[in-house]
């Protein structure tokens, strides 16, 4: 497979950098030769310096021979052109580009066809992040809330901290404790590794586990397993751009929210804007002002400005005062080690809620979705069964039977919209949904060719 990325920027990078360990031929675009010696640098890619929309420039790093586009640079505008020359001069067939005006999402039916600006498939990098937070904010206790099947099934990521009541137990005792709800966990990370449990696994103390639960029921499970019952009343969001505006307004009919910014004509400007929630003028680096505003009773304070320090400060700090869950958004991966020690309890990292959508364009072989866990070290699947005409479909096998290779198991099965117990014996029928976890991924490629359909079965479904 071939794949040019435009724009060597952070969301560009961070694609590359998970698809250069593949069986991928990658190809940058940037405009900016330092980038692309920055990107060279730290990576195994091929890289060329240019404007990513001139069919040139495009032509020159092999776009007559690329399976798949993804225009992410900074501009909406570059990356729709480009898209344009990608599929009316060189017919690329798969086009994927990075869109934030609102002006054009709000029309994207209309404007992202073949028949007008051929765009496959929209990426909303602060949209992304305003749906991530917002499904931590409403499932206390989570650090990820992943579903699979049209929101059916969920991958919940969560921590035990030193008072949590499961430290010690054995999934089994914790299997007893469920009361009948259908849960499993599949992993836990425990010091840098990662561990697939079986019934006799003991949970210990700063253990991040990973349960899959139907999603109707992931709060329950959060409640009886670890302790995590109150939902959250108050939110206050430091940073009024377009991730912080997007959060209040998906959850100011939920929840008590305020808003701060420095500006005061941002602040007005964000009142027009909102319906029910509260909009300050004020620093939030500043402790009086938090203290004015009852920080100690805050149920979630969350800061998403456009600077990674502010943004750590703000969080420590609101901690400190009283906070009883601090969120931040950190975009540079110098401060990740830093702020992983506990000091803020959901760390958001943009590009790493918006990679997933990518990943699921790119993988083969009947994979709907695709989620990355764990800063890319790790990958969950949701993979559709084929037809029983297919010559290698899985139609009719038990899960013991699907051959997949160490270090990867079916964690998940959805079907006809019911999750099932993934149990050794149970039937794969076709049109089922299996989430697959992959602990390493350098064996992705072997899972894909276990559910990649026969030229037998595309030329069926073609004709």
């Amino acid at each position: 497979m071939r794949i040019i990325i435009l724009g060597a920027g952070r969301v560009g990078f961070t694609v590359a950098s998970n698809l250069s360990n593949e069986n991928i031929d990658i190809t940058l675009i940037d405009k900016s030769q330092s980038v692309i010696d920055a990107a060279c640098e730290r990576l195994d890619v091929s890289a060329i310096c240019g404007n990513v929309s001139h069919p040139d420039v495009l032509e020159s790093a092999g776009i007559k021979h690329a399976d798949i586009v993804i225009a992410a640079t900074d501009s909406d505008e570059t990356n729709m052109m480009a898209c344009q020359v990608a599929h009316h001069l060189f017919k690329v067939p798969q086009k994927i580009a990075r869109v934030r005006a609102k002006t054009f999402l709000d029309v994207q039916d209309q404007l992202f066809n073949a028949n007008a600006i051929p765009i496959d498939v929209i990426i909303n990098p602060e949209n992304e992040i305003v749906q991530f937070i917002k499904s931590l904010i409403l499932h206390p206790g989570s650090q990820q809330v992943l579903s699979f099947a049209n929101g059916t099934l969920s991958l919940v990521e969560t921590k035990c901290n030193q008072d949590c009541a499961l430290i010690g137990k054995s999934l089994a005792e914790l299997t007893q404790q469920l009361q009948g709800i259908y849960a499993r966990i599949g992993l836990i990370y425990r010091k840098n590794e990662i561990i697939i449990p079986n019934y006799e696994t003991i949970i210990e103390e700063n253990d991040r586990v990973f349960f899959i639960a139907p999603s109707n029921d992931i709060q329950r499970v959060l409640s009886l397993l670890f302790n995590q019952d109150k939902a959250y009343k108050r939110l206050i969001i430091a940073g009024g751009g377009r991730i912080g505006l997007g959060l209040a307004k998906e959850l100011e009919n939920t929840l008590q929210v305020k808003i701060i910014t420095k500006s005061p004509q941002k602040a007005y400007e964000l009142s027009e804007q909102l319906d029910h929630s509260i909009v300050l003028s004020g620093d939030a680096t500043d402790e009086a002002f938090l203290l004015d505003e009852n920080i100690d009773r805050t149920d979630v304070f969350c800061t998403l400005t456009s600077d990674d320090e502010t943004n750590i400060l703000c969080s420590m700090l609101a901690k400190s005062l009283g906070a009883k869950v601090v969120m931040s958004l950190v975009d540079r991966n110098a401060y990740m080690n830093m702020v992983d020690n506990g000091s803020i309890d959901n760390v958001i990292y943009p590009q790493h809620t918006t990679i997933g959508k990518i990943l699921s364009q790119v993988r083969q072989g009947n994979i709907s979705s695709v989620h990355s866990l764990l800063r890319g070290k790790a990958e969950a699947l949701e993979v559709i069964i084929q037809p029983n005409e297919a010559k290698n479909t899985l139609a009719g096998k038990t899960i013991r039977d699907i051959k997949l290779p160490d270090g990867s198991l079916v964690i998940g099965l959805v079907r006809k919209n019911i999750p099932l117990p993934t149990k050794k014996d149970v039937v794969v029928n076709e049109g089922d949904h299996l989430i697959i976890f992959i602990a390493d991924k350098s064996l992705v490629h072997q899972v894909e060719l276990l559910f990649k359909p026969t030229k037998s079965l595309l030329s069926r479904l073609i004709k």
